[in-house]
């Protein structure tokens, strides 16, 4: 399995670049916030500073190891769609789903431990210049230096690793439980009765409750407690988790828009995308998923910031408040982007022969293009909605507590700024990837 894994990585150099990409990023991340976590665990820091040094990484890393196993998951997934013949061949040759799967597991592995030394190099950068601003700023001593050690941002570099063979098991166990002689054969159920889909809906309605509860419990506390932020941060994150999971059931909900939109207006794009939903909605599944984590997060995190600066608190646990806010959401954003253009443009390179079966019986490329669009524009819509759904709900009580006002959970400004900017990525790579495949094909 080494060997065939050593070959198959050299083959396919495109998937290895985009499964390391998201590697990369991730590793920065969580060692990042191991360098902070060490620098607060350090005998030199001050005590008054090591509480907030603490927690601080310890809730980003945990946020970050969650939505790199998120990005690996989805990325790997789509990665493989181009490898059912090579991976029907390696089945025909004798080779079991699980072999399979090690075989996959220690590609993705070697990828990320090829990534791993610039990763913590990156990492150690990221803390340094975060510890520096968070001086800058007041919030901490200047007794208290940087001074990550080696043994936590090392353990950053494991967990990132072992979250990417997590996911290359998890993304690849579909393609590699599929019938070798028919690799356009879906994958054999599995026995879950008569509702498909069962325990995944029921994972994912549990993470939503545990993030609403996390989120409903500041009504039993004081306004003017830190923990109010605390408790809605999570929240936000665990329901934007939940809707995740629930990726193949909204894409659904775009698939009957586009079936309601195609029936009133019946343009042969509109028509063409409907049936591409139906027939392979795991395609813009990737999409959908990062897209609904991004608005959801993004949008409730800057709704909860809105709200803290109209209450109008200037003291310095405002301050550090805001400061983890605003670099969550330039953290998920940033990752967000690379995600979602990395999958994106697997996704769309992948339908090459479709585009040319498509010109072939008489579509122009800019009618092709359209139809592409249009897939993407459904799904881009169902998950704004929901993503910002969830933000609103999360956010709901964070608003009430603060200021008796639900509505100002709502305010337009967070949810605009979200939504230009994941929509701007999404149209973007899909309209220059596309109309590139699409002219090559």
């Amino acid at each position: 399995m080494i060997r065939i894994a050593a070959r198959s990585l050299a083959h396919h150099r495109t998937s290895a670049v985009t499964t390391g990409l998201v590697a990369l990023v991730g590793t920065v991340l969580v060692t990042g916030m191991m360098c902070l976590l060490g620098t607060g665990l350090a005998e030199s820091t001050v005590a008054a500073d090591r509480p907030f040094l603490v927690q601080f990484p310890l809730i980003m890393g945990g946020w970050a190891v969650s939505i790199v196993l998120f990005a690996m998951v989805s990325t790997i997934s789509v990665a493989l769609t181009g490898r059912a013949a090579e991976i029907a061949g390696i089945r025909l040759i004798g080779a079991s789903p699980r072999q399979v799967q090690r075989m996959l597991v220690i590609e993705t592995a070697a990828v990320t431990a090829i990534t791993a030394l610039p990763g913590l190099a990156i990492g150690y950068l990221v803390g340094w210049i975060v510890t520096r601003s968070i001086h800058s700023a007041g919030l901490t001593d200047a007794a208290s230096v940087f001074a990550p050690g080696v043994l936590l941002p090392a353990l950053g570099v494991l967990i990132v690793l072992a979250a990417s063979a997590l996911a290359a098991w998890m993304g690849s166990r579909s393609l590699a439980h599929r019938s070798p002689v028919a690799d356009a054969s879906p994958p054999p159920r599995r026995r879950t009765g008569r509702h498909p889909g069962r325990r995944r809906r029921i994972a994912a309605a549990i993470t939503i409750a545990a993030g609403l509860t996390s989120s409903a419990a500041v009504f039993a506390m004081d306004p003017a407690d830190v923990l109010t932020t605390a408790m809605t941060g999570p929240g936000c994150v665990l329901v934007a988790v939940g809707l995740c999971v629930l990726a193949p059931e909204l894409i659904a909900t775009a698939n009957t828009t586009l079936n309601a939109l195609r029936s009133a207006h019946a343009t042969a794009p509109s028509h063409l995308a409907a049936i591409n939903l139906s027939a392979a909605p795991d395609r813009m599944r990737p999409a959908v998923t990062f897209l609904t984590l991004f608005v959801s997060v993004a949008a409730g995190t800057l709704s909860m910031q809105g709200i803290e600066n109209g209450v109008g608190t200037a003291n310095s646990t405002a301050q550090v408040l805001a400061t983890i806010n605003y670099f969550v959401v330039a953290l998920i954003a940033a990752f967000m982007a690379i995600a979602l253009t990395n999958n994106l443009v697997a996704s769309i390179t992948q339908r090459r022969p479709e585009f040319a079966v498509m010109s072939l019986i008489g579509s122009t490329d800019a009618q092709t293009q359209r139809m592409l669009v249009r897939e993407v524009g459904a799904a881009t819509a169902v998950s704004v909605i929901a993503g910002s759904a969830g933000a609103f709900i999360t956010v709901l009580p964070f608003a009430i507590v603060k200021t008796g006002d639900p509505l100002q959970a709502a305010a337009p400004l967070p949810y605009a700024v979200t939504i230009v900017i994941g929509v701007g990525v999404t149209f973007g790579v899909t309209s220059l990837v596309g109309r590139r495949s699409i002219r090559t094909a």
